[in-house]
């Protein structure tokens, strides 16, 4: 039985903060957890979405279900709160995907050397970040989200400063046209530093042009760091599009999110959808009332139509909650070939229209939520 639940104003904006915890007999937490309801980015816009976090259970009361009656009455909660999606960042992507969760982002690291950027010229058009730029700053980090699923809203200024960040914002003809944040490494051995990085936590940009500006901005540290380390790399692949020297650049890859649908007919009519025209029908098998069910979208032109089928049988294809979310997503390119392979998904017909209405798109957040 999940009691205690307490509410407070959350990080992301006018959602709010619930804190659970699930309750013994005689009074005691079995488990404990938090859980905020946000927005996050899909598509071209924003979805309602729950996010799960700092689920905890002593191990001497585990194994009794205290977690999966909590986030079982917390999906329940967020659909009844217009939700579409529910994210979370699992210790155990195998344990996570008993409750529907399936990983729909990688964290990505490249690292390469600062001389390594010599394609660019070395160049300064970025000014400090200051309280008075936030609007810009976030002006960019929308702008930016727009086409990136999984980006939380920002409100305030605490993603740019504090543990030795540095932020940075560029216009472009006067407009605010990108941001970088930015923090350095040195470790000073007799009278020289030695193995200098720069660490770049973030950088957003709305034109090639500024994504160049960044390029340049960073080559300006040519000479007192080694090397540059960009986190998040997935959600920026226009980076790597950028590099040129190929084999001097690192790359490290993190497993970082998951998600699983709350409602399937929100998150279906919330996705933006080819111009071509096109149908299918898909069933969603889950325990979850709000996800469960058999949905037919016609869509053509950028606009869709959908709605619920009661015929099972009348289904192209068939996906758990996970494999669905990962799809829509577009955590990687999929089509009616691979999709065969994948855990959860049993197609029966001719689905061609559905695979291309959910291309493959970059997925992340910044923050560790």
């Amino acid at each position: 039985m999940v009691k205690n639940v307490i509410k407070s104003r959350g990080p992301y904006g006018p959602g709010e903060i619930m804190n659970v915890a699930s309750v013994g007999d005689n009074g005691e937490a079995l488990s404990t957890g938090s859980f905020i309801l946000t927005d996050s980015s899909f598509c071209e816009g924003r979805v309602k979405t729950l996010l799960v976090c700092g689920l905890s259970t002593p191990v001497e009361n585990r194994r009794r279900g205290n977690i999966r009656s909590m986030i079982s009455e917390m999906h329940e909660l967020a659909a009844e709160e217009g939700a579409a999606v529910s994210l979370l960042h699992p210790f155990s992507f195998s344990y996570y995907r008993r409750f529907g969760y399936e990983r729909v982002s990688d964290h990505l690291i490249a690292e390469f050397r600062t001389s390594d950027i010599d394609f660019v010229p070395q160049r300064c058009r970025f000014v400090p970040y200051e309280e008075s730029t936030l609007d810009d700053m976030i002006a960019v980090y929308d702008a930016f989200s727009r086409g990136r699923n999984l980006l939380l809203p920002r409100y305030d200024g605490s993603r740019y400063t504090g543990d030795g960040k540095r932020a940075y914002i560029y216009y472009e003809d006067g407009a605010p046209a990108a941001y970088v944040v930015v923090s350095g490494e040195k470790n000073l051995r007799v009278n020289n530093y030695t193995n200098t990085r720069l660490n770049v936590h973030e950088l957003a940009y709305v034109s090639p042009a500024a994504l160049s500006e960044i390029f340049s901005f960073l080559r300006m540290f040519d000479g007192e760091y080694e090397r540059i380390r960009i986190f998040d790399c997935s959600l920026c692949r226009e980076v790597d599009m950028m590099l040129r020297h190929y084999t001097r650049t690192e790359y490290r890859t993190v497993a970082d999110i998951a998600a699983r649908v709350i409602n399937t007919e929100k998150l279906l009519s919330s996705a933006s959808y080819p111009e071509k025209e096109g149908s299918f029908t898909v069933r969603v098998t889950d325990g979850l009332k709000s996800a469960d069910g058999v949905f037919r979208v016609v869509y053509g032109g950028g606009d869709c139509k959908v709605s619920s089928v009661g015929d099972v049988c009348a289904a192209d294809l068939t996906l758990t909650a996970g494999a669905f979310t990962q799809i829509v997503y577009g955590y990687r390119p999929v089509d009616q070939r691979s999709a065969a392979y994948m855990d959860g998904v049993c197609i029966h017909g001719d689905c061609d229209d559905f695979f291309c209405a959910f291309p493959c798109r970059p997925c992340g957040a910044f923050e560790h939520f």
